[in-house]
């Protein structure tokens, strides 16, 4: 019984040094800092990826470009004719009468 109390005193007393000691939090929150920037490294790695990509065919591929310009900025051809279609989210909502 003795043993068990005195590991239990040794135990607590272990915890509050390291809750308590400044050292330990500092390290505490670096490692948890330092997590996040690794995180976040990773995603901007990722991004940069993706730019390259996009910078490789922007430079190379003139369909590509034709297909940026229609997209993003809704340019049609000479001649050509736009279709747009209604899903169920686009189309507009009917008034509801309350008679």
């Amino acid at each position: 019984m003795k043993k068990f109390k005195i590991r239990y005193i040794i135990l607590i007393a272990a915890l509050a040094i390291l809750a308590f000691n400044e050292g330990s939090r500092t390290v505490t929150r670096r490692f948890f800092e330092q997590k996040k920037l690794k995180s976040y490294i990773a995603s901007s790695k990722y991004q940069n990826e993706l730019l390259k990509k996009r910078l490789y065919y922007l430079e190379n591929e003139p369909s590509y470009i034709e297909r940026m310009v229609r997209s993003e900025l809704n340019v049609i051809a000479p001649g050509e004719i736009e279709y747009r279609f209604h899903t169920k989210e686009t189309e507009p909502k009917k008034a509801v009468s309350s008679e």
